[in-house]
């Protein structure tokens, strides 16, 4: 089982690794159509994968949103990223680095990735103005504020640069939270968090092989209330206070 849902879930990112540069090929010369498709393209990923993997999600809290929203979630492991693309149509924030994985990268590179420098502010303007201009065109995008993952005892302080972008924006800021709560039908626990949770010097390829042998993956979504970034006009109050709402949600449950 193992070695055919690995097998069918890279088949699955070469598919959707043509479809993204057929997209970018047939929209080259309207980036705002272009970043709108390709945030459906994603969401048919991520719905795929999710079959794929055999995660299955139970979503509460304030209403699905529209397009045009900036996401923040919580950040233990690169399923993250698989959950909030079969969630909602969106395009990623994500580190440079990430360019430079295997597959992966190009996978990244071609769906239209916002790749930011999180260690260097010399291009951050530049950086919140692409954000921003996705924002503006109706297109949502989703960032993990912790900038890494981690092994889920709390949160890390969130990086707040990037939160000057909706609030340049005006647009809404919609923070939920991921829980796994369950694997191969067992609480998720001590013993079997590291089965889920991708952190510290985990090696990526040996740790993705033996989760494609767990035969489900429970995850609770929480999506919390909108919060209006130009009433706060300040990135880091604004960044405290979706971390406080996050941490909340995850404490209460």
């Amino acid at each position: 089982m193992k070695i055919c849902k690995t097998a069918l879930l890279v088949y699955c990112i070469l598919v959707f690794i043509v479809i993204f540069a057929f997209i970018r090929c047939i929209f080259f010369s309207c980036k705002r159509r272009r970043q709108l498709v390709m945030s459906y393209a994603i969401y048919a990923f991520g719905r795929l994968a999710l079959v794929i993997i055999g995660i299955k999600l139970r979503v509460s809290g304030a209403p699905l949103p529209r397009g045009g929203v900036f996401f923040v979630t919580n950040h233990v492991s690169y399923l993250d990223g698989i959950i909030a693309a079969g969630m909602f149509p969106l395009i990623f924030i994500s580190r440079g680095d990430l360019k430079t994985w295997p597959l992966f990268g190009i996978f990244s590179s071609l769906s239209e990735t916002i790749f930011v420098n999180r260690t260097s502010a010399s291009g951050i303007h530049q950086e919140i103005e692409r954000i921003g201009t996705a924002l503006v065109h109706g297109v949502s995008v989703i960032l993990f504020p912790e900038g890494t993952t981690t092994e889920g005892n709390g949160m890390m302080p969130f990086k707040s640069s990037f939160f000057q972008a909706p609030i340049e924006c005006g647009c809404d800021i919609i923070p939920f939270t991921i829980r796994y709560v369950k694997v191969n039908g067992r609480l998720l626990d001590a013993a079997t968090k590291d089965a889920i949770f991708w952190y510290g010097d985990m090696e990526f390829a040996p740790h993705l092989f033996q989760l494609m042998g767990l035969r489900s993956i429970e995850v609770q979504v929480r999506i919390l209330e909108p919060i209006k970034s130009a009433a706060m006009g300040d990135r880091k109050v604004l960044g405290n206070l979706c971390q406080k709402v996050m941490q909340d949600s995850l404490s209460a449950h």
